[in-house]
């Protein structure tokens, strides 16, 4: 699943759909650090997540893009997705909870 949302953020970026791409991100990021299919399951905000995660200052530009998004519902661009990007990159790298069981 977390895998599949990353992949997702990559293909909606390289087409240019910043907001679907910043969308399936914080997805990925918010199952990543639940261990659970975040969006089906959790009743709290993405920023609650983070803060409870002890990430919220790490992952605030994915939060921002997130939040213009989804609550202003207002368009990011580029350089906001990049950010977001790059802010989740720690995050992305870590095995998922699947791999480390079978490892």
């Amino acid at each position: 699943m977390v895998r599949e949302r990353f992949r997702e953020a990559d293909r909606l970026s390289a087409a240019g759909d910043w907001n679907g791409a910043v969308r399936a991100l914080a997805e990925a990021v918010a199952t990543r650090l639940s261990g659970e299919p975040w969006w089906a399951t959790s009743p709290q905000t993405l920023r609650e997540l983070f803060r409870q995660a002890g990430r919220l200052d790490s992952l605030r530009p994915l939060l921002l893009a997130f939040e213009t998004v989804v609550y202003a519902r207002r368009s990011i661009d580029e350089p906001a997705y990049r950010a977001a990007e790059a802010a989740a990159a720690a995050i992305r790298v870590q095995p998922a909870a699947e791999e480390v069981a079978a490892a």
